[in-house]
């Protein structure tokens, strides 16, 4: 009789342990992802630059209805369903990026579903690059943008629509205002002419609300073209404060003008810089206390940026408010308390115009010491 005896069980080695447990952690990253793309809501791709292969999660069949045997996975499919009218610009975008040191970037356009209609969607993605930094993987993923861009239309045409209907009227009022006041429509009383002159105050106040409102809005909306032209600062300045002086001699404020040479040619958005160095100077006049106050506007060029500064000795932001001073419709409790005008808009319109082109704007201020502005604007 034969017993059989067992042999011990041989233990793995720790290369084989080392293997395993990085198999194990592989398992784990895989399904991980799996349950990133069916979690998210966002269609995802990966693209292989050199092979041209394309994957897609599950989303884009789902969202945009194409049957699962589509052929997707090739980058020919993905550009072949761009709109016609935006694959040259998505293109030429990808060129940039590529020739940049850049590994993130994000464009919109319209992208065609399986019914023949198109999408907007916004294209968020990054790139590996090999070491001399060219590109090897997109990784990137697309967002259904189209009932946001229908949501900005509708709220487009309706602020175009309700303020051309306030313009007109309130033109009207402000015209036939200001004809009583010549005495064009025949003779008033001083008490007549002081309602009138409210009214007709009143009346301009409306307008230059309406007028932010739109402008904010186009800025918000994408609709704000900017247009660089080469360009004469320091005329364009001396433009600004000529209009602005009224204003400031009624209240017998003193403005002064630092011009300088190296601003004598910069490029620069014309009707966008005089329309932040307008709002700068109008709050400047309207917050400096009549008789003693004193405004110095100075622009020079440093580096690749012009820097515009406003400087008032009028009565200041108070410390509590400054961290909110460019917010919409916000103004600072000591500007409500006097008895000026003002809607909250001015410092916000700055705010997201000198973003647009890649500006920065800030301030110095103190209460009862007044506030310094600061404009930094490409200059080239």
């Amino acid at each position: 009789m034969t017993v059989r005896q067992d042999l011990p069980q041989k233990k793995p080695s720790s290369h084989q342990r080392h293997i395993s447990q990085l198999e194990r952690a592989l398992q784990e990253t895989v399904e991980r992802y799996e349950l990133v793309f069916k979690a998210t809501h966002d269609i995802l791709y990966d693209l292989d630059i050199q092979s041209s292969a394309m994957s897609w999660n599950s989303e884009l069949c789902d969202r945009f209805g194409y049957p699962a045997n589509e052929p997707i996975n090739t980058l020919e499919w993905w550009i072949a369903h761009i709109h016609p009218d935006d694959a040259l610009e998505v293109e030429k975008h990808l060129y940039e990026w590529f020739a940049s040191t850049e590994n993130t970037s994000q464009t919109e356009y319209r992208f065609r579903k399986a019914n023949g209609t198109y999408s907007y969607v916004l294209d968020r993605c990054f790139v590996t690059r090999d070491a001399e930094g060219a590109p090897l993987r997109i990784i990137g993923s697309l967002f259904d943008i189209t009932e946001q861009r229908e949501l900005d239309r509708a709220k487009d045409e309706f602020i175009s629509l309700v303020s051309h209907q306030l313009r007109t009227p309130l033109t009207i009022i402000r015209v036939y205002g200001e004809m009583f006041a010549d005495g064009l429509l025949g003779q008033i009383t001083k008490l007549q002419a002081r309602h009138i002159a409210r009214m007709t105050d009143a009346s301009i106040r409306l307008i230059k609300l309406i007028d932010d409102i739109l402008d904010v809005s186009r800025v918000e909306l994408g609709h704000y073209a900017v247009r660089r032209e080469l360009a004469n600062f320091n005329q364009l300045a001396q433009i600004c404060i000529d209009q602005v002086a009224p204003l400031a001699s009624a209240k017998q404020i003193v403005l002064s003008f630092a011009a300088d040479p190296s601003c004598n040619v910069v490029r620069v958005d014309s009707t966008m810089v005089m329309q932040i160095l307008d709002n700068l100077l109008v709050n400047a006049i309207r917050y400096t206390p009549a008789g003693e106050g004193s405004i110095q506007v100075a622009c020079r060029r440093e580096g690749e940026e012009l820097l515009l500064t406003v400087a008032d000795n009028g009565i200041g932001i108070p410390k509590a408010d400054q961290g909110r001073i460019f917010d919409r419709f916000y103004r600072a409790h000591n500007a409500v308390n006097i008895e000026e005008h003002g809607t909250g808009l001015g410092l916000y319109l700055i705010n997201v115009l000198v973003k647009t082109v890649g500006g920065r704007v800030w301030f110095d201020s103190a209460p009862g010491q007044g506030t310094t502005f600061y404009v930094a604007l490409p200059a080239d």
